[in-house]
């Protein structure tokens, strides 16, 4: 289009109420799930943690196929139950994760494995709604469960962007993190507290994430690999890691949504699969081609 001249209503409506609202959730969602999992890693220090590890995904999920399959909600109507559902039920998961990994004094294993025990509880509890699903219902569930950005509009992009607020305050724990990278006792003597550590950078990821997943479905990948990429660039500094994660982040989400429209176009695939199928065999590369490098 020529500078000046009118804009064809057609063309207007795709880029604006289509295209570009889809690029920015892809945007925010990227550099959101990454960044929730940089501070995990870091918090945890385990470089194979990430959100969906903790269950907030799977919570997300069930809560969502309630919905979906038996038409339960806590709160809200109309179009949005869906996502409400999957919000409270992803914070749920986290807060009984968190509580119960409270008991063991919230060491980095006892997170984990609560996680962990989560994951596998709702992932069964989604199992089951599945099989009792009716045809309609378990293929809108399947869907969900893929995770897309086909759904994206400005109402949900302005949700979406809740969570980039959300990173803010998670930021400002890069410090903490560079100091449990030395162990806790070090960290102790430099004046951070590991168990508050965790605690706020596993809630604040928990709602991040759940923020992100009740507008697009679950992602998987992002956030596991794009820490990764960012060390390996940037090297063990959260204070430049965690930004670093949130932009390869982005930068993942876009490619993978580009793809996934064009590699079989007209159809579309689900960007879950798409991250998944390209995050696989490059995590397994990293791995085999960074044999002893410092992950944490």
């Amino acid at each position: 289009m020529l500078l000046g001249q009118e804009c064809d209503p057609i063309t207007q409506a795709v880029v604006w109420g289509i295209r570009l609202p889809r690029a920015l959730m892809a945007l925010i969602a990227g550099s959101a799930l990454a960044l929730a999992g940089a501070a995990l890693q870091g918090a945890l220090r385990n470089p194979l943690v990430s959100p969906f590890t903790l269950g907030v995904s799977s919570g997300a999920s069930f809560g969502a196929a309630l919905a979906i399959v038996l038409g339960i909600r806590l709160v809200g109507a109309g179009p949005y139950i869906i996502m409400i559902n999957a919000f409270i039920f992803a914070l749920i998961a986290s807060a009984v994760t968190m509580a119960i990994a409270k008991l063991k004094g919230l060491t980095s294993e006892s997170v984990i494995l609560a996680g962990i025990a989560m994951m596998y509880l709702f992932s069964a509890l989604v199992t089951i709604l599945q099989y009792i699903a009716g045809e309609h219902q378990l293929r809108a569930l399947v869907y969900w469960l893929m995770g897309d950005l086909a759904l994206a509009n400005w109402q949900r992009v302005t949700l979406a962007f809740l969570a980039l607020i959300a990173c803010i305050p998670l930021l400002k724990c890069a410090w903490d993190l560079n100091a449990l990278i030395m162990g806790e006792e070090v960290a102790k003597s430099l004046g951070t507290e590991p168990g508050r550590t965790r605690l706020i950078c596993v809630m604040l990821s928990s709602l991040i994430v759940a923020i992100v997943i009740c507008q697009t479905g679950p992602i998987g990948f992002i956030c596991l690999v794009s820490p990764h990429i960012a060390r390996f660039l940037l090297g063990a500094d959260y204070r430049f890691s965690m930004i670093g994660s949130a932009l390869i982040g982005a930068l993942l989400l876009i490619l993978s949504d580009t793809v996934a429209r064009v590699v079989i176009a007209p159809v579309e695939l689900p960007v879950g699969v798409v991250t998944s199928l390209m995050g696989v065999p490059f995590f397994i590369h990293l791995l085999i081609r960074v044999k002893r490098r410092t992950w944490l």
